[in-house]
């Protein structure tokens, strides 16, 4: 099976390469300067930060916490932009660790501004409690930008090629798994007010080989903006994985936090 999925992948790797490379030129400037509104074709890079903690706390019969820290990097013209994400999830129930969560991954999209952009993306997981040692993905894909109204809302759609490698706790006894997978996410930001804004986004990852070995996950954000770097959030992430690791290990999971961020 390893040697099909990375003839696949590389195949299609060079197909959408040269789509997007040919696309690009023709309509990627037209593109960028009609929803940049006037924006030089190098424009100055803006740099931007975000750092967020969320959680919850219960306690009486059952005691149980959840913490949630976040890091978002990013630095965008009109041309490119380059971001960098980490994420680590912490959760305790009776004083016993159960969660423990780690995600960090790096994008790099041509055109971000254009009505339809480029981007290649890398991805690491791991979750010890998911008998997952070590998930290693690499994206390239296309998003189409098709309803946008400046500082209003910004609705969006992209679909990638993703080859997966993912490795597998001691106790689990399989070998590594290789899979080639097709990653589609519809996102949406919409500004509720001048101090409110939701943001929501899907994906959905089934398997090209094996349609029934699929993962659809999700998170909304409810942001606040308490004062002119700070904000209040309150997120809802779900995740479900038709074919865990082991029977052991449940389809679902489901996180309700509220937290800080700042913006940098």
């Amino acid at each position: 099976m390893k040697t099909p999925v990375k003839r696949i992948f590389v195949l299609t790797l060079l197909s959408v390469c040269s789509f997007a490379a040919l696309f690009a030129q023709i309509s990627g400037s037209s593109s960028a300067k009609t929803l940049t509104k006037g924006v030089s074709r190098a424009s100055k890079i803006k740099l931007s930060a975000r750092m967020t903690l969320d959680g919850y706390y219960q306690t009486g019969n059952t005691e149980k916490s959840n913490v949630s820290a976040t890091a978002l990097l990013s630095a965008v013209d009109s041309i490119k932009e380059f971001s960098a994400n980490a994420k680590y999830i912490y959760g305790e129930t009776n004083k016993t660790v159960n969660q423990k969560e780690y995600n960090a991954g790096i994008q790099f999209d041509y055109h971000p501004l254009a009505v339809v952009s480029p981007f290649v993306r890398g991805e690491f997981y791991k979750n010890e409690f998911k008998k997952i040692k070590g998930r290693f993905d690499g994206l390239i894909g296309v998003k189409y930008r098709y309803f946008v109204k400046p500082e209003i809302l910004d609705y969006s759609v992209s679909a990638a090629l993703l080859f997966e490698l993912e490795r597998y706790e001691k106790d689990v006894e399989l070998p590594p798994k290789e899979r080639l997978r097709l990653s589609v996410r519809p996102k949406f930001k919409h500004n509720l007010s001048e101090n409110i804004y939701l943001t929501a986004e899907v994906f959905y990852k089934p398997n090209i080989l094996k349609f029934n070995d699929y993962i659809l996950c999700g998170n909304i954000n409810i942001n606040i903006r308490a004062f002119k770097q700070g904000l209040i959030r309150f997120s809802y992430e779900h995740e479900y994985n038709n074919m865990p690791v082991t029977d052991r290990v449940r389809k679902t999971d489901a996180l309700l936090l509220a937290g800080l961020g700042v913006n940098f």
